[in-house]
């Protein structure tokens, strides 16, 4: 084989394997989120929305996850449908602090919880707010992590994971 097409192969070889590399640094990040049911009832009482949406959370990712919290991990982002978008259904109460180490979820590993909603009626000057006009309809959570183990660091790239979609039905007391 004669010089110029050897290195026209290796430079070749290097444009592909380069581009293959980009690609694999700029596609998003996801994990699984799974809700522990499809339909939930939500309480009302008075001024007040309340339920409990059990989850799984499994990091898919090749190493671990992290996420900034308060003694553990916040919990995921409460999402509605409204017509053909996804928006905040509410924004929960969070105590202000920050706690060392991060909560993370190693390759592999899992995390159960519950998001406690609970939610003042629209217009009640009362937080948290529902921020949709109503409760029956279809929801998802969001819960996005940083990977690595370090959340300060701005090398991480954001991990975001979006559950199954579900029902949500407000029930009487």
């Amino acid at each position: 084989m004669n010089r110029h097409v050897v290195l026209a192969l290796a430079l070749t070889v290097g444009v592909v394997s380069s581009v293959q590399a980009c690609k694999s640094l700029s596609a998003p990040l996801t994990a699984s989120l799974l809700t522990d049911s499809t339909e939930i009832g939500v309480h009302s009482t008075g001024v007040w929305y309340s339920a409990k949406i059990g989850f799984l959370y499994t990091n898919t990712t090749d190493g671990p996850v992290a996420k900034a919290g308060c003694g553990g991990p916040p919990y995921p982002d409460l999402q509605k449908k409204v017509g053909e978008k996804w928006v905040a259904a509410y924004y929960p109460v969070y105590a202000a602090c920050l706690s060392k180490p991060d909560f993370t979820v190693p390759s592999g590993g899992t995390f159960r919880g519950t998001l406690d909603f609970f939610a003042a009626k629209p217009g009640q000057n009362t937080a948290p707010e529902l921020l949709v006009d109503s409760i029956d309809g279809l929801y998802r959570l969001e819960w996005d992590f940083v990977q690595g183990t370090d959340t300060e660091t701005s090398k991480g790239r954001i991990v975001k994971s979006f559950s199954n979609e579900f029902r949500m039905l407000e029930t009487a007391r």
